[in-house]
């Protein structure tokens, strides 16, 4: 029953996070006044309101604004993976994810020119989430789209902290790093689902709306410290350097006051809700407040040391892991995660249940969200080393009947982490 459990653990949390079940509770309007978080909009004050939005989550997002303001909305356009054909006033962009494209290019210019409509009296609400680095791009010239994925994909490559790789984004881009928000007259209301442990407005989606405080310097240098910045396109060692020379204006270091940022959902809010339910089947919980990051392996590592030194029969995790990929194989940090786990949990005779998912419902290169495991996992049949080796984990948990999958949810508040000790029947 514990595996069964921890799925409905997970699912109560990733429920918890979908704009349809979180929307309404965080913004309301009543006759004119819109209330996002307790704070107060007079929507007379404008004389158009418009919607645009980026990220995986964009879409469902715009979904529930419809909902919320109906025909307060003048119009708008929102960039997103996919389009259900369900919006009335609001269009939608198809971008690309994780690595921007053409599509990603011709919707970002789609945008722009409807946020450079506006005018200084009206209002546009941005529906922000993860996602939105690679489906909203504009690089700076000369750079080209083919040039940016090279670099992309570079940096994807060497295992480098998403901060990181956002700092060499923002300064790639002539939209990331709040250059967005130069390039639109209007009030802004940027609603936000948390996609960065700490919810730093700085990093997610790239800050296309917010201040930034990392320069061309800072690019410079952390491509240098990977011994990656002599690897990248021409183009992109002229933007840095040129920027570093002070020949191209750095990012806005402060953010404007016509915009204000509203966090509506994240990981811990995900965690929150992962433990709620957990007590609510009888279950003693711990989350822990040390933030899941840095290689699968070592965090495999802190998963098994956490469970040991509590006390209590569940421990949730948040956060997002990375993987050093060597082999050739199908999967995500979630299912490496959890095979490792497995091989762990049989190795040392360990009376665990463990689940791992992405709350987006996408693991690395599989259509899989992640993958739970127990001790009763039978895997004598299979050589587990060739998987963990190959990094294979996807085929490996096809074979077992491990596999979480959810779809792509429409959210994004990063990974979750569950532990559940012994057998529990509720």
């Amino acid at each position: 029953m514990s595996k069964e459990l921890a799925l409905e653990i997970f699912d109560a949390a990733l429920s918890s996070v979908l704009p349809e079940n979180f929307m309404a509770k965080c913004c309301s309007l009543d006759t004119d006044m819109l209330s996002v978080n307790g704070y107060i909009y007079d929507l007379k004050k404008y004389k158009n309101i418009y919607v645009f939005g980026s990220g995986k989550a964009s879409y469902a997002m715009a979904k529930e604004i419809e909902t919320i303001l109906k025909d307060k909305i003048y119009k708008g356009l929102v960039i997103s993976p996919y389009d259900k054909g369900e919006l009335k006033k609001i269009d939608v962009k198809i971008g690309s994810h994780p690595i921007p494209d053409n599509n990603s290019i011709d919707a970002t210019k789609a945008l722009l020119r409807m946020m450079k409509e506006c005018d200084e009296d009206d209002l546009y609400i941005f529906l922000l989430s993860g996602g939105s680095s690679a489906l909203m791009e504009l690089p700076i010239e000369p750079i080209t789209i083919s040039e940016l994925q090279e670099s992309t994909r570079l940096m994807l490559r060497e295992d480098m902290k998403i901060d990181d790789i956002n700092i060499v984004r923002k300064h790639l881009s002539s939209i990331k790093g709040g250059r967005l928000a130069q390039k639109c007259k209007a009030s802004g209301v940027v609603l936000v689902i948390s996609d960065i442990i700490d919810n730093s407005l700085e990093s997610i989606g790239s800050a296309p709306l917010y201040a930034d405080s990392s320069t061309f310097d800072d690019a410079l240098n952390i491509l240098q410290s990977r011994g990656l910045f002599i690897k990248m396109p021409q183009s992109v060692k002229d933007v840095i350097k040129n920027g570093v020379a002070k020949q191209i204006e750095d990012t806005p270091k402060t953010t404007s006051k016509k915009v204000l940022h509203h966090i509506l959902s994240s990981n811990s809010l995900a965690k929150q809700s992962a433990k709620e339910y957990a007590l609510g089947k009888g279950l003693s919980v711990e989350l822990v407040s040390k933030h899941m990051q840095g290689e699968v392996s070592q965090m495999v590592q802190r998963y098994i040391d956490s469970a040991k030194a509590s006390q209590k029969d569940c421990i949730i995790f948040g956060g997002e892991c990375t993987v050093d990929l060597q082999g050739d194989g199908k999967g995500g940090r979630n299912q490496h995660a959890a095979l490792l786990m497995l091989k762990r949990i049989a190795d040392e005779s360990l009376d665990y249940t463990f689940l791992s998912a992405s709350t987006d419902g996408v693991d690395g290169n599989s259509d899989a969200a992640g993958a739970v495991v127990d001790s009763k996992t039978e895997f004598t049949h299979i050589d587990i080393d060739s998987y963990i080796n190959n990094y294979d984990s996807y085929n490996f948990f096809k074979q077992t009947g491990s596999l979480i999958i959810t779809g792509k949810t429409g959210t994004n508040v990063i990974d979750l982490a569950i532990i559940i000790k012994g057998e529990i029947n509720v």
